[in-house]
């Protein structure tokens, strides 16, 4: 926005600046008046005609530059996602090692508890299993 308000002021400085220094050299050059009015009226034209052409051309530029920012930004948005995409897609790898380790080292738990718990169910069978008999061989005694 700045910029755009500098290019103006300069465009109209030296759009005054040339009209000025036209008159000024005009009407202190030895001429009649008619001659003189049609110098001022040609040179006025002069300066609207260059006035225009670089005024189009500030327009074509900046053109060009809001163009090329645009593209800019787009490209930057699409990098920024890309990245995000990255770190979801790396957080999501990470959070699903994590579980499956999780998962795994609770299986090797429930396994071991189910190991000692069937080796304390045998050992109680087999403590079970001699107190009746020996109660049998009292009784048969």
């Amino acid at each position: 926005m700045s910029n755009e308000k500098g290019n103006k002021g300069w465009l109209w400085g030296a759009a005054i600046g040339a009209i000025a220094g036209s008159v000024t050299a005009l009407l202190f050059a030895p001429k009649a008046g008619r001659e003189l009015r049609k110098d001022i009226a040609s040179g006025a034209r002069q300066v609207g005609e260059k006035t225009q052409e670089v005024a189009g051309k500030v327009g074509e530029k900046t053109q060009q530059v809001v163009e090329k920012v645009g593209e800019q930004g787009v490209q930057l948005v699409n990098k920024v996602k890309e990245t995000a995409e990255g770190v979801i897609c790396d957080f999501q790898s990470r959070r699903a090692g994590k579980v499956a380790a999780e998962d795994e080292a609770q299986e090797a738990h429930v396994s071991g508890f189910i190991e000692e718990t069937s080796a304390s169910t045998e050992a109680l069978a087999s403590a079970t299993e001699a107190a009746a008999s020996a109660e049998n061989g009292e009784d048969n005694k």
